[in-house]
């Protein structure tokens, strides 16, 4: 492999795939303990609805966005249109937090 391509986009993809699942498995035991009256020093985040819906939106849309590109990258298609895929699907991405953002129901 060569050395400028260790740092691409798939490895930022990778290493974001990475980060977003153990932040959700973190976020989803925090999220059961509240639901269930355990106090926990991240109580705060579920204090407001809009609050803890945004940070799983946050969490989930990267993590789920890059399972499609990877589901694409298992069926074949090329090195130029991961690429590609990826920052359209980064778009949409941040497009449907700012629609959340501005107060918009999903």
């Amino acid at each position: 492999m060569e050395k400028d391509r260790a740092y691409g986009t798939g490895m930022w993809a990778w290493l974001l795939q990475r980060i977003t699942g153990v932040l959700l498995v973190f976020y989803l035991l925090i999220h059961i303990g509240w639901a269930h009256g355990i106090k926990t020093p991240f109580d705060f985040m579920f204090v407001d609805v809009k609050t803890s819906v945004l940070i799983l939106l946050l969490l989930v849309l990267p993590h789920a966005l890059n399972g499609f590109r990877v589901f694409a990258i298992d069926f074949g298609i090329g090195e130029k249109t991961q690429k590609i895929l990826f920052w359209a699907l980064v778009l949409i991405g941040v497009l449907v937090i700012l629609w959340h953002g501005m107060g918009r129901s999903l």
